[in-house]
């Protein structure tokens, strides 16, 4: 006797409700993007103890007629696609036809729906209609479902606790609520509203109804394309960021997605400007033609594929990048208000002709002053409006300016200004380099030896003059000036170590990148060391010609700022004036 048998339809919905429905919120989602789909414009979501007791969704969407309530809770049952043609132009959130009978297969429903000719409504147990009679002719669709798992017992052990579960019920329609701001949606759970939206269509209002105020009135606005995608939402500054990315909602035209490359690329734009272990708050839309993106590689539909994945990852890290250089104005404020001198201070001065250079006080504080010259003719005085104060536990400089207090880690600024300089120096397109009088040897194990061969043209392009010596070893005989004085042999075996860490293609913007931000943190001065008057005041000057001067290259502050407003209140100063003037 055989041992393969087909199996029952009523066996195959509930290995369906398996993969699309294991959580309360999957329920949610499909019965809520079938209101989407249908034009509503009110949806509300009605939970009884969480969804695990009851889930009811009311919409005023166009509702359905008698002959499609009863066939929609049948497999594979869809009015959205007809061919396999339609899988390519896919502009609906739902499309497969499962979900109702996977949900069905798996608790007791009902669907009371009126599409303004027919009132119609539908009971179903287990997968099967039991009763079919005239609705409550209301406009739109009402469809409850009721002790979900009840024939699932392994599937309902699995949910979570009542809080969880509502919790991801709560989280999901905040999603899918910013991916149609148009809509209004409400959550009520034992008859206690949790969450709602206005449907103004005005994105940023509902950000504010989801996030509340501080975290939209730190968003900033973005808007960009190119030939194949347009994007536009709200990113957030600096004065927020999550632990997690929970913060990050993505959507494909309209659609709440999940894309891992996406996420790597907003990530990548705040690079150096947020802590590694820091994830900023986004809501970004991505507009393009549904033949660019495959939204039918999972059953939940929300981890998508992206043709031209490189088109749109270079949109969004431009688009994002270029807002946050945009996004503070401390920075364009400083350069308006500054005297600020002509002379080109670059990391390569020492290599200019000799009637061309000016010397500075070194960024590294390495060099003492009776050991710097100065010529009074070419340096111009450097006012500006932000001055230095004092340093504080030796690590703190304490400055300020007509309305605010500055408090900065000279470590992180200094980084920052480093980290700059290394850039455009790797951008140069003059290499000066030095002979070194006793070449450095470096050895690998094979490994890392063929990793960093496989690659040493890059390092070579750099101004290094480098050849094989002996078994898995290189020799240096030269490198570029920018390194600095006196450690040069460790700077040479970092940048060696970096080009030995890229796998497969390499990538000169990632790695001149990850390089600058290694050297910088060398180049810099350390905590608890004492810096002279005229340093702190080249520190602030340099600090803020960098392009983004409020981070260090890990993401840390380098300047915190107290407005008076916000000090006179810490010291209770505007209450207490309102006292006096309230006796006098």
């Amino acid at each position: 006797m055989g041992k393969i048998n087909v199996m029952s339809e009523n066996l195959a919905n509930k290995i369906a409700a398996g993969e699309v429905v294991e959580r309360i919120a999957n329920v949610v989602k499909e019965l809520v993007e079938n209101s989407i789909d249908a034009g509503s414009k009110n949806i509300k979501v009605e939970l009884v103890l969480s969804g695990t007791k009851s889930i009811k969704v009311i919409d005023d969407g166009c509702g359905m007629s008698k002959e499609d309530a009863i066939l929609c809770f049948s497999r594979h049952a869809t009015s959205k696609i007809k061919t396999e043609n339609d899988l390519f132009f896919i502009s609906t959130l739902g499309f497969r036809g499962e979900a109702l009978a996977a949900i069905s297969s798996v608790s007791n429903c009902t669907l009371d729906t009126y599409d303004g000719n027919e009132s119609t409504l539908v009971t179903v147990k287990a997968g099967k209609i039991t009763d079919t009679k005239v609705g409550s002719m209301r406009q739109g669709t009402i469809i409850e479902v009721k002790e979900l798992f009840y024939n699932t017992p392994a599937r309902l052990k699995f949910l979570k606790s009542l809080q969880t579960e509502l919790s991801n019920t709560v989280s999901l329609i905040e999603k899918v609520a910013l991916s149609h701001p148009d809509i209004s949606f409400s959550i009520i759970n034992d008859e206690k509203e949790v969450l709602k939206t206005s449907g103004s269509g005005d994105l940023y209002k509902t950000i504010h109804e989801i996030f509340g105020i501080n975290t939209t009135k730190n968003m900033i606005k973005i808007e960009g394309e190119n030939y194949d995608y347009s994007i536009s939402g709200y990113v957030s500054n600096l004065n927020i960021s999550k632990s997690n990315r929970n913060g990050m909602i993505i959507l494909v035209n309209g659609r709440v997605v999940s894309n891992i490359n996406v996420n790597r690329s907003i990530k990548d734009a705040y690079h150096t400007v947020l802590a590694d272990n820091k994830y900023p708050v986004v809501v970004i839309n991505i507009e393009t033609d549904p033949t660019l993106v495959d939204v039918n590689i999972h059953p939940t539909k929300q981890d998508v594929k992206f043709s031209k994945l490189e088109s749109l990852e270079d949109l969004l890290f431009s688009t994002i990048r270029g807002a946050l250089l945009e996004s503070d104005n401390t920075k364009k404020v400083y350069e308006e208000k500054r005297v600020v001198d002509d002379t080109d201070y670059s990391l390569n001065d020492n290599l200019y002709p000799e009637e061309k250079k000016v010397e500075e006080i070194r960024l590294d504080f390495g060099v003492k002053e009776d050991e710097v010259t100065y010529d009074e003719e070419e340096v111009k005085s450097k006012q500006t409006l932000i001055k230095p104060v004092g340093l504080a536990l030796g690590t703190y400089l304490i400055a300020q300016d007509e309305d605010i207090m500055y408090m900065m880690d000279i470590h992180a600024a200094n980084e920052r200004i480093n980290y700059e300089r290394y850039l455009k120096a790797f951008k140069s397109d003059e290499i000066y380099v030095t002979n070194m009088l006793f070449p450095l040897t470096l050895e690998y194990t094979t490994n890392e030896f063929m990793s960093i061969k496989s690659n040493l043209e890059e390092i070579t392009k750099m101004g290094f003059e480098v050849e094989e010596f002996g078994t898995n070893t290189f020799r240096v005989k030269s490198h570029p000036n920018w390194l600095k004085q006196g450690f040069e042999d460790e700077s040479i075996r970092r940048i060696f170590e970096l080009v030995g860490e890229f796998k497969g293609k390499f990538d000169r913007v990632k790695f001149n990148d990850a390089l600058a931000a290694r050297l910088a943190c060398k180049a810099s001065v350390k905590g608890n060391t004492s810096i002279t008057y005229e340093e702190q005041e080249e520190l602030i000057n340099r600090l803020f010609e960098c392009e983004f001067p409020y981070t260090c290259p890990h993401g840390r502050p380098t300047v915190i700022k107290y407005p008076i407003h916000e000090l006179e209140k810490m010291f209770k100063r505007v209450n207490f004036s309102k006292e006096m003037n309230d006796l006098e």
